[in-house]
Formats: structure tokens, sequence, C-alpha cells
């Protein structure tokens, strides 16, 4: 056999070798499409399940019978009842310090005055002179419709939280259904998905500043982990009871995640 024929068979042997090759690979690349396929159905199917399950959601609120016309109408009518009662304080409002310096009308000191005026009516010679009886009647009259308007006021605060909460509840949980399909959009490599994942990601990061001083659960979080050895660092808290100069409390908290400790975020990249 000539040298050329053992070339030119040895480069048939190398094409049937690829070819065969290539078959197997395309019938894993069609393995891996079905499989695909699959994952992305019960990725779609779960979904649906999510959907179907907000729907059928038993309601344990509220029903709205909201339409953008009776929202306007109670919006002006805040606004005139605002507007009313500007006039009745001249279009001015008391200071912080005034505030605290006025003896108010609570349960209590409401319940005195009222009995006072009953006993006036009783007793009218043990009434000073200096005092209007008159006068006092009328405020007492005033001050109970003010405090029947102050009732329906924090009635009316209630409901409107309470329409707040509402459609804040709905929107929200309409607006996560969107991030859940952006999120796995992401991960499947969508294009463009990525980018507007990570817009949305910083609404659910909480950002803490080196100058503020720890919460509690904060403090006591960071004193497992020191505990349990998954951070470095260290927890100081002094303490001194107040006396006549007042007291001190400081916590120093130095403490950070271990450096060989490593975490996989959900978008493919890792956080110390």
């Amino acid at each position: 056999m000539s040298t050329k024929s053992i070339t030119s068979q040895s480069s048939e042997d190398r094409i049937k070798q690829l070819e065969q090759e290539l078959a197997k690979t395309r019938s894993e690349l069609q393995t891996a499409n079905a499989d695909l396929q699959t994952a992305h159905a019960e990725l779609a199917d779960a979904h649906a399940g999510l959907d179907a399950a907000h729907v059928e959601e038993p309601e344990t609120h509220i029903n709205l019978a909201l339409t953008d016309q009776r929202l306007t109408q109670a919006l002006d009518a805040a606004a005139a009842l605002r507007g009313r009662m500007e006039t009745m304080i001249n279009g001015t409002e008391l200071s912080e310090s005034e505030r605290r310096s006025m003896m108010g009308s609570g349960v209590r000191r409401y319940g005195f005055t009222d009995k006072v005026s009953d006993m006036i009516d009783i007793n009218p010679d043990l009434v000073p002179q200096y005092l209007d009886e008159e006068r006092l009647k009328e405020l007492l009259r005033q001050l109970e419709v003010v405090r029947n308007i102050n009732a329906i006021l924090l009635q009316t605060v209630r409901m409107n939280s309470d329409i707040m909460l509402v459609l804040g509840d709905e929107a929200y949980r309409m607006a996560l259904m969107f991030y859940g399909a952006v999120r796995d959009a992401s991960i499947r490599r969508v294009p463009g998905a990525r980018e507007l994942y990570h817009i949305l990601r910083d609404f659910f990061r909480r950002r803490h500043r080196a100058t503020d001083e720890p919460t509690e659960h904060q403090t006591l979080r960071d004193a497992r982990a020191l505990i349990h050895g998954t951070k470095d660092g260290e927890l100081i808290i002094r303490n001194e009871r107040p006396h006549a100069t007042g007291g001190i409390h400081e916590v120093i908290d130095d403490t950070h995640k271990a450096k060989a400790e490593w975490k996989a975020t959900e978008s493919g990249e890792f956080d110390e």
C-alpha cells in the first residue's frame, strides 16, 4: 500500500470520527434544548400558579368602591375643610413651644372644666367676680363642637389610611410580580433584563451609614455572629447610669464578615 493511500484512508477515518462527534454533539444539544424547554414550561406554570393564587386569594380587607370622580370629590372636600379651619385660626398655627405650654383639653381636664361649670350654676355665691361665667359656658359649647369635629376627622383619617393600605398592597404585589419576572429573565440572561434587575434591586438594599449608631437588633445580631465565629471584629458596650449630670451609653460595633466567607448572589455575582 502506498503512502498516498494510507494518508487518504487516515483522512477518511478522521472525517468519519468528526462526523460521529458532531452527531453526538447535536444529540446532546437537542437533549439540552429539550430540558431547557421543559424548565421554561415549568417556570411558566409556576408563574401562572402564582398569578392564579393571587387572583383567587380570599379577600381579607375592605372592598373598595373607588372611582376617579369620587376621589376628586373627597380631595376637594378635604381641601375645603382645611380652608375653613384656617379661617378659624386666622391663618396661623401654634409653635411647638406654645403647644407644650398649653394645658389642652384631654378627658380629665375637659371633664374637670365641665364639672366646674355645673358647680357654678349650683353655687353662684362662690363664683369670684373676675370669672366670666358666660365666657366659660361659651368656651365649653365650642369645645364640644371641636371635639366632635376631631372625632370625625380621626375616623376619616383611619378610613383614608385603610384605603391607602389596600391600594398600596395591591399595587406593590403587582410590582413584585414584574420584579420576579425580571429577576428570572436576568438569570436566564435575557438581553436587557440584567440592567432592569440591577435598577430595581437597589430598592431592597438598606444602606447603613458608618456614623449611625447600631440598633439593638443589629447589636444582638453581631453579638451572636461573634459568638458563633461567623464574623471578625469586636463589640464593646459601655454604660453609666444617669446621675445629676446625666449618664453615658455607648455602643462600639466594629464587626465585619470573615475574610474567607463568600456568598453567591441571585445574579451570579459574589459578595465578600
